[in-house]
């Protein structure tokens, strides 16, 4: 068995020149050849669902058999179990992998039987291997080709680089200054995700935030890379749909994704090491700017924005006035995909997936606490926070109420991540009130939101006083709702003062 670990990178066709001409590949020689790798399931898909992938690839007349097991990718960093046999031709022994996770499926003494091919990988391969220093050796390789499988095809360009000998670290110092000539995307999207996703039809899906295990004894850096990874992932599982269809969900779960993540850096922010943490939320906040002008005009176009037009009643402006927010969205969708696309986003996910992925000792100072003391101290001082700053809630105006909105989100994002520490009970009752209020408050910042940007989009003038009105309206929300909403929260179970141990 040998360890794969490996940097996927995605790469625009276009951007291959640049790649070639690198200076960070330029003391090595490329080699090219022409790969087609046959991927094989069962109709059930045993492998899929187990997290390994089996294929046939032929290099020139030598065929290989492989394995792969394991689920990774978190920030374009991929770190899996291989296994690989010669074969003399296009025909697969499965006895080579008895002492592997695939003679541990049930019934895997028939699943020969059950084998066929599912999609295929057909690709232009160019190698580069690079000795930075004596004992290192490194691979880079750019694979440009297709998926096919069904008759359907996907295009891939994309780029690995993977540690033959020596440090992981090195994989990383490599991308990094590939970055400073090449315009590369970390991608957690394997070529087997992709065949395995044409064969079955399916379209990209929006992903939602998992719960995050935690085990009470780990450390808090431990922890902190844990919780930082779920985050990162669901953002990293929400870029291509966002990049590749208008579905607004996409954009949503993505700015929740960053937003958990720049929530965690703040919790964790010791552990992680103050400076490193901030400057890593300071380089997400460009994207979390560009994904919330996108997030803003696509409620105002599907949610806000159409009552009012049809309460007006003047059909004509209602399409003029929607042609007007669609443009909007389509260019604050393009920048969000430019900031994903980009290199100051691509270094600083690489960044934080190599703090991920490597142990460093803890930084200086670091506080000598157990995790379930740290998460009930975290809990209650963002809990605190809320309960200060929503005092008189119904009679705050919409500047502290915002305000009060982001202490609610920030606290649920903390409660969500840290969860499995606490009584399951208790933290469900505790998020339930904390979500019906941080939803009324959401109402009153979705209609404030959309009065400033419906008024950018030149309106005509009995249309803007309509609408003035109709966001004046819902901005201000329910006293009496807030008051009780409130009261709930602060009648909810204190979980955390029952913390695992």
């Amino acid at each position: 068995m040998a360890r794969e670990i490996e940097l996927k990178l995605a790469l625009a066709p276009a951007d291959t020149a640049a790649l070639r001409a690198s200076p960070a590949l330029a003391s090595a020689k490329p080699s090219v050849e022409d790969l087609l790798a046959i991927y094989f399931d069962s109709p059930r898909r045993e492998l899929a669902q187990s997290h390994m992938a089996l294929r046939l690839r032929r290099h020139g007349r030598q065929w290989l058999q492989t394995l792969k097991a394991g689920r990774s990718g978190t920030g374009g960093m991929h770190d899996r179990s291989e296994w690989e046999f010669k074969r003399p031709g296009p025909s697969v022994d499965l006895s080579l992998f008895a002492d592997t996770p695939l003679a541990g499926l049930a019934d895997a003494g028939g699943l020969h039987e059950r084998l066929a091919e599912v999609f295929r990988v057909e690709s232009r391969r160019t190698t580069w291997r690079i000795e930075p220093i004596a004992g290192t050796l490194l691979e880079a390789v750019l694979d440009e080709g297709r998926v096919v499988a069904k008759g359907r095809a996907e295009d891939i360009c994309e780029v690995e680089v993977e540690t033959l000998e020596g440090e992981p670290a090195t994989a990383f110092d490599l991308v990094a200054r590939l970055l400073e000539t090449v315009t590369l995307r970390p991608s957690a999207v394997t070529k087997a995700e992709r065949g395995y996703r044409l064969a079955q039809r399916r379209r990209w899906a929006p992903a939602k935030a998992g719960d995050v295990a935690l085990d009470p004894g780990c450390t808090l850096p431990a922890a902190a890379r844990a919780v930082v990874a779920a985050g990162l992932g669901q953002l990293q599982a929400n870029e291509a749909g966002l990049l590749e269809t208008g579905d607004p969900e996409f954009v949503h779960q993505a700015r929740v994704a960053l937003r958990r993540m720049r929530s965690a850096l703040r919790i964790f922010r010791d552990p992680i090491g103050r400076e490193r943490a901030q400057a890593w939320r300071d380089e997400l906040g460009d994207l979390g700017n560009h994904l919330g002008a996108a997030r803003d005009w696509d409620v105002v176009g599907t949610q806000t924005l159409p009552p009012v037009l049809a309460a007006f009643g003047d059909e004509k402006l209602r399409r003029q006035m929607m042609l007007r927010v669609a443009h909007r969205r389509r260019r604050e969708r393009e920048g969000a995909r430019e900031a994903i696309r980009s290199r100051r986003y691509a270094a600083v996910v690489l960044e934080i997936s190599r703090w991920i992925a490597l142990d460093e000792p803890e930084p200086p100072g670091a506080e000598a606490v157990s995790l379930p003391d740290f998460a009930a101290r975290a809990v209650r001082k963002r809990h605190k926070q809320l309960l200060a700053d929503a005092a008189n809630l119904e009679s705050l105006a919409a500047p502290e109420r915002h305000q009060v909105r982001i202490d609610a989100k920030r606290l649920r994002y903390g409660v969500d991540a840290l969860a499995a520490l606490f009584p399951g009970k208790r933290v469900d009752s505790y998020l339930d009130a904390l979500a019906a209020l941080q939803e009324a408050l959401g109402r009153g910042n979705d209609a404030v939101a959309a009065g400033r940007l419906a008024a950018e989009l030149d309106p005509p003038e009995p249309l803007a006083a309509f609408a003035r009105g109709w966001f004046a309206a819902n901005a201000a929300g329910d006293p009496m709702v807030y008051k009780g909403l409130l009261e709930g929260l602060e009648g909810a179970p204190r979980f955390w003062r029952h913390a695992s141990k």
